[in-house]
């Protein structure tokens, strides 16, 4: 039976992936191009470093996974959806804290992670977002003629690639929403799926998607300035993360490097803005997302350019509000 759970399922199924009631397990095929097959050897390392962060491998062959069924529970976008602002808020904080559990697990134990993968280039891993090096993404943005600042690129690429041993931990490659099973058990828990871009890289990197709106479902919003520190802090807690000077640089220089990933699409936001199940702009997505990244502080070259790339797009786009509305459960 197909797996078809969570909000953004009626907008984009899951082909790949297939329950079994009799023994309680999901099988899911290899995704096209996942030649190192990294989610096996991502559920692999969590299992055997007894962290629960993901579903348990039950098995394997060359082209599929057997995984753990992690039951019906809602998704965080459930909530997101929902009408429920306290709900919306626990969930994202659990959400949060099982990220941040996550990595803290997982510090410091790269080589056990690659011993489950055939031959990767790590340096490549820690540089990689979205599918492409950080220098792809920054070469797209640069042939649309918005000239990012050269030296803020070698800023990035350095902090990126040497995270130091403290922030260089295991990223699921995809934190989102509609990635998750909130427990059926009134535990609170939440854990994570979908470790098919599984890499070790800075943590930060991860972090900042709860700060930013989310890139790639259906389900995004804004949350709250409140429920936002709320998120965050239970993220560094469980991350055992520090809330000081290396956090905050971090948190804004990851959040610098998704909006040029984000920027990447401009072309085909520039010739049409699809319309959104939640009545959301994409075009307005793209400058909250453009707005967060000057709002956490980054170094000045690339703080400036961010600021001069959101006023030529509001130039272009003056319909479009000062920024999107929050999730559903916020109104």
């Amino acid at each position: 039976m197909s797996v078809s759970e969570g909000w953004s399922a009626q907008f984009a199924p899951y082909p790949r992936v297939v329950r079994r009631a009799a023994d309680n397990s999901i099988v899911k095929t290899r995704r096209p191009g996942d030649t190192a097959g990294r989610e096996r050897a991502a559920l692999a390392f969590l299992g055997a470093i007894g962290s629960d962060a993901g579903p348990r491998l039950l098995g394997h062959g060359d082209d599929f996974v057997v995984m753990e069924d992690l039951g019906r529970g809602p998704a965080l976008e459930d909530l997101l959806v929902g009408d429920d602002p306290a709900a919306a808020t626990a969930g994202f904080v659990a959400f949060a804290a099982a990220v941040g559990r996550m990595h803290a697990a997982t510090r410091g134990r790269a080589d056990e992670f690659y011993a489950e993968l055939e031959p990767v280039d790590r340096r490549l891993d820690r540089i990689t977002l979205a599918g492409h090096t950080l220098p792809e993404w920054w070469s797209a943005v640069r042939d649309l003629n918005l000239d990012p600042p050269a030296d803020a690129l070698e800023e990035l690429l350095a902090w990126m690639a040497e995270p130091g041993p403290v922030m260089l931990v295991l990223s699921s490659g995809d934190i989102a929403p509609q990635n998750c099973r909130m427990g059926q058990e009134g535990d609170g828990r939440v854990r994570l799926l979908d470790f098919e871009g599984a890499k070790f890289q800075h943590a930060l990197l991860d972090a900042a998607h709860l700060r930013l709106p989310f890139y790639g479902p259906p389900c995004w919003g804004r949350i709250p300035a409140a429920v936002g520190a709320a998120v965050e802090s239970a993220y560094r807690r469980a991350a055992g993360i520090a809330d000081g000077g290396t956090y905050v640089d971090g948190l804004a220089a990851a959040t610098a490097a998704w909006a040029v990933v984000r920027l990447a699409r401009l072309p085909k936001l520039l010739a049409a803005d699809a319309p959104h199940p939640m009545g959301f702009s994409r075009r307005g997505q793209l400058l909250d997302t453009l707005q967060v990244a000057v709002d956490a502080g980054p170094r000045e070259l690339i703080g400036s350019w961010l600021a001069d790339v959101i006023a030529t797009l509001r130039a272009k786009w003056p319909h479009l509000p000062a920024a999107q509305a929050l999730y559903p459960a916020f109104r």
